[in-house]
């Protein structure tokens, strides 16, 4: 496939993404972080608790490139794509941390993001995976409320909410469940979102803590939206780029 068939082909699947009314996770930040995180070495990962907020440069390094991960076509998003997220609102303050996944504003704020959105199985006949990666870097203390946020709300939301996403449509999900965290970064949450439109659709999250830095994973199955997934592979190969600029940003 050419690179531009593979842009037109990710575009299109964010486009499904958006259709199926889960596009999430899109919020977009000026960064204002020092730190380039060029430097890379070989120091433990307890080192990234010492690190500081990778600026936006950094951050952009730090994250997946087309071509990168065999199998996985990654394309950059645009800024219209970006700023559609706008601000989603859940029926319940308990559950406000996993509706805001359905927009682009969160609570806290990071102090820069970058986006990708990523496909799965270009060769077949129909799209495998689709979905979106943000990461964020943050102020002192807001990644690991981020992270305690998202945790205590899957706790608390397991029988589902009513949320509107961020063009303030309906957006009500029907049950939070949780799922196996990866044992990547300083810690990770897992959860699927069962969404209560017609097509019954599951929307995995994967979000990884390192040091100040947090990864956010979205993932959908474009064929069968009752069957989505996070592939291992991209969460691995990530979580491994934002490890090693953290721990140089550490030095």
């Amino acid at each position: 496939m050419s690179e531009s068939g593979a842009k037109r082909t990710v575009g299109a699947a964010i486009a499904a993404v958006a259709a199926l009314g889960l596009m999430t996770g899109c919020g977009s930040d000026s960064g204002d972080g020092t730190s380039d995180g060029a430097k890379q070495d070989d120091k433990p990962a307890s080192a990234a608790s010492a690190a500081k907020p990778l600026s936006a440069s950094a951050l952009e390094r730090a994250t997946l490139a087309s071509g990168e991960l065999k199998g996985f076509e990654i394309q950059k998003m645009t800024d219209k794509e970006v700023g559609e997220g706008g601000s989603a609102k859940a029926g319940k303050a308990e559950c406000q941390p996993l509706a805001a996944l359905m927009g682009s504003q969160y609570d806290p704020a990071p102090k820069a993001s970058v986006h990708r959105g990523y496909v799965t199985d270009l060769t077949k006949a129909k799209i495998g995976g689709a979905g979106l990666i943000r990461v964020s870097s943050y102020g002192p203390g807001d990644a690991e409320r981020t992270v305690k946020d998202l945790r205590e709300a899957v706790t608390a939301c397991r029988r589902g909410f009513p949320a509107k996403d961020g063009s303030g449509e309906k957006a009500d999900v029907t049950k939070v469940t949780p799922l196996d965290a990866p044992k990547r970064g300083d810690e990770a949450v897992a959860f699927g979102m069962h969404d209560a439109g017609k097509k019954n659709a599951v929307i995995k999250f994967t979000i990884v803590r390192t040091g100040p830095q947090v990864t956010v994973f979205f993932g959908v199955n474009i064929a069968d939206p009752a069957k989505s997934e996070i592939p291992a592979a991209l969460v691995d190969a990530q979580v491994a780029k934002v490890e090693k600029a953290t721990r140089g940003a550490a030095s």
